[in-house]
Protein backbone atom coordinates (compact mmCIF):
# COMPACT_ATOMS: atom_id res chain seq x y z
CA UNK A 1 0.00 0.00 0.00
CA UNK A 2 2.92 2.32 0.59
CA UNK A 3 4.50 1.47 -2.49
CA UNK A 4 0.80 2.93 -4.40
CA UNK A 5 1.29 6.16 -1.47
CA UNK A 6 4.31 6.76 -2.79
CA UNK A 7 3.84 6.37 -6.97
CA UNK A 8 0.53 8.32 -6.50
CA UNK A 9 2.20 11.14 -4.79
CA UNK A 10 5.50 10.70 -7.25
CA UNK A 11 2.80 11.32 -10.40
CA UNK A 12 0.78 13.95 -8.78
CA UNK A 13 4.44 16.15 -7.69
CA UNK A 14 5.29 15.14 -11.83
CA UNK A 15 2.20 16.33 -13.01
CA UNK A 16 2.84 19.84 -11.06
CA UNK A 17 5.00 21.94 -13.46
CA UNK A 18 6.42 24.80 -11.28
CA UNK A 19 8.25 26.03 -14.33
CA UNK A 20 5.07 27.78 -15.70
CA UNK A 21 4.23 30.43 -13.14
CA UNK A 22 2.64 33.54 -14.25
CA UNK A 23 3.29 37.17 -13.02
CA UNK A 24 0.02 38.18 -11.36
CA UNK A 25 0.88 41.83 -11.31
CA UNK A 26 1.51 41.50 -15.29
CA UNK A 27 -1.50 39.64 -15.75
CA UNK A 28 -3.59 42.24 -13.92
CA UNK A 29 -2.18 44.65 -15.79
CA UNK A 30 -2.59 43.00 -19.38
CA UNK A 31 -5.92 42.34 -17.92
CA UNK A 32 -6.75 46.06 -17.32
CA UNK A 33 -5.19 47.09 -20.70
CA UNK A 34 -7.46 44.71 -22.70
CA UNK A 35 -10.71 45.56 -20.86
CA UNK A 36 -13.35 47.17 -22.99
CA UNK A 37 -13.67 50.98 -22.37
CA UNK A 38 -17.06 52.70 -22.95
CA UNK A 39 -16.60 55.42 -25.21
CA UNK A 40 -19.37 58.24 -24.96
CA UNK A 41 -20.60 60.21 -27.58
CA UNK A 42 -19.71 63.59 -25.99
CA UNK A 43 -15.86 61.94 -25.85
CA UNK A 44 -16.12 61.08 -29.43
CA UNK A 45 -17.05 64.61 -30.41
CA UNK A 46 -14.37 66.44 -27.63
CA UNK A 47 -12.06 64.12 -30.14
CA UNK A 48 -12.82 65.29 -33.12
CA UNK A 49 -13.15 68.84 -31.88
CA UNK A 50 -9.33 68.68 -30.72
CA UNK A 51 -8.07 67.33 -34.17
CA UNK A 52 -10.44 69.39 -35.90
CA UNK A 53 -8.58 72.05 -34.59
CA UNK A 54 -5.18 70.91 -35.44
CA UNK A 55 -6.40 70.31 -38.93
CA UNK A 56 -7.12 73.65 -39.24
CA UNK A 57 -4.19 75.41 -38.02
CA UNK A 58 -2.12 72.56 -40.06
CA UNK A 59 -4.21 73.60 -43.04
CA UNK A 60 -3.76 77.67 -42.26
CA UNK A 61 -0.28 77.35 -42.09
CA UNK A 62 -0.37 76.06 -45.90
CA UNK A 63 -0.11 72.24 -45.97
CA UNK A 64 -2.04 70.55 -48.59
CA UNK A 65 -5.45 69.41 -47.72
CA UNK A 66 -4.86 65.88 -49.61
CA UNK A 67 -2.20 64.89 -47.79
CA UNK A 68 -3.60 65.29 -44.37
CA UNK A 69 -6.79 63.60 -45.57
CA UNK A 70 -4.96 60.22 -46.45
CA UNK A 71 -2.72 60.52 -43.55
CA UNK A 72 -5.67 61.57 -41.10
CA UNK A 73 -8.46 59.18 -42.43
CA UNK A 74 -10.06 62.28 -43.06
CA UNK A 75 -12.34 63.80 -45.73
CA UNK A 76 -11.39 67.54 -46.55
CA UNK A 77 -13.19 69.60 -48.57
CA UNK A 78 -13.23 73.21 -49.33
CA UNK A 79 -14.82 75.74 -51.28
CA UNK A 80 -17.77 78.23 -52.09
CA UNK A 81 -20.79 77.10 -50.04
CA UNK A 82 -22.85 76.36 -53.43
CA UNK A 83 -19.87 73.81 -54.30
CA UNK A 84 -20.01 71.91 -50.99
CA UNK A 85 -23.54 71.58 -51.00
CA UNK A 86 -23.27 70.14 -54.52
CA UNK A 87 -21.02 67.36 -53.53
CA UNK A 88 -22.65 66.86 -50.13
CA UNK A 89 -25.91 65.57 -49.94
CA UNK A 90 -26.73 64.59 -46.58
CA UNK A 91 -29.63 67.11 -45.77
CA UNK A 92 -28.36 68.06 -42.23
CA UNK A 93 -24.81 69.54 -43.26
CA UNK A 94 -26.51 71.10 -46.24
CA UNK A 95 -29.02 73.03 -43.61
CA UNK A 96 -25.93 73.75 -41.80
CA UNK A 97 -24.23 75.34 -44.54
CA UNK A 98 -27.24 77.45 -45.48
CA UNK A 99 -27.20 78.74 -41.79
CA UNK A 100 -23.06 79.28 -42.14
CA UNK A 101 -24.17 81.29 -45.82
CA UNK A 102 -26.97 83.58 -44.12
CA UNK A 103 -24.21 84.37 -40.88
CA UNK A 104 -21.79 85.43 -43.81
CA UNK A 105 -24.21 87.75 -45.59
CA UNK A 106 -25.07 89.08 -42.06
CA UNK A 107 -21.10 89.80 -41.43
CA UNK A 108 -21.70 87.47 -38.40
CA UNK A 109 -18.59 86.23 -36.76
CA UNK A 110 -19.36 82.29 -37.46
CA UNK A 111 -16.95 79.67 -34.85
CA UNK A 112 -16.06 76.41 -36.51
CA UNK A 113 -18.84 73.75 -35.26
CA UNK A 114 -18.60 70.18 -35.34
CA UNK A 115 -22.47 68.63 -36.59
CA UNK A 116 -23.15 65.04 -37.50
CA UNK A 117 -24.93 63.66 -40.66
CA UNK A 118 -28.07 62.27 -40.94
CA UNK A 119 -27.15 58.82 -40.54
CA UNK A 120 -25.33 59.68 -37.08
CA UNK A 121 -22.04 57.53 -38.24
CA UNK A 122 -20.03 60.72 -39.19
CA UNK A 123 -18.87 64.12 -37.85
CA UNK A 124 -18.22 67.08 -39.23
CA UNK A 125 -15.85 69.89 -38.56
CA UNK A 126 -17.74 72.96 -40.17
CA UNK A 127 -15.76 76.70 -40.01
CA UNK A 128 -15.46 79.55 -42.55
CA UNK A 129 -11.94 80.88 -43.64
CA UNK A 130 -11.07 84.35 -44.38
CA UNK A 131 -11.65 84.42 -48.08
CA UNK A 132 -15.54 83.73 -47.92
CA UNK A 133 -14.85 79.65 -48.31
CA UNK A 134 -15.63 77.03 -45.95
CA UNK A 135 -14.14 74.02 -44.97
CA UNK A 136 -15.73 70.69 -44.28
CA UNK A 137 -13.36 67.77 -42.24
CA UNK A 138 -15.58 64.83 -42.15
CA UNK A 139 -14.84 61.89 -39.65
CA UNK A 140 -16.08 58.59 -39.55
CA UNK A 141 -17.33 57.39 -35.35
CA UNK A 142 -15.77 54.15 -36.47
CA UNK A 143 -12.51 55.89 -37.13
CA UNK A 144 -12.53 58.00 -34.48
CA UNK A 145 -13.07 55.29 -32.19
CA UNK A 146 -10.17 53.54 -33.41
CA UNK A 147 -7.84 56.16 -33.40
CA UNK A 148 -8.65 57.10 -29.59
CA UNK A 149 -7.90 53.25 -28.79
CA UNK A 150 -5.01 52.99 -30.91
CA UNK A 151 -2.57 53.02 -27.69
CA UNK A 152 -4.47 50.01 -26.50
CA UNK A 153 -4.91 47.80 -29.80
CA UNK A 154 -1.66 45.97 -30.07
Amino acid sequence: MKKYLIIILAITVYACDFSKRIDTTAAVKEMRERQVKRVLPQDIVNQVDVWGQELQARLAKGQVADSLSSKNKVRIQSGSIEMLKKSVKDAKINEMLDAIAFGLIQKQDIPASIQKNSSGDSLYYIYPTNNGNVTLIGFSKKQVIIQMDKPLIK
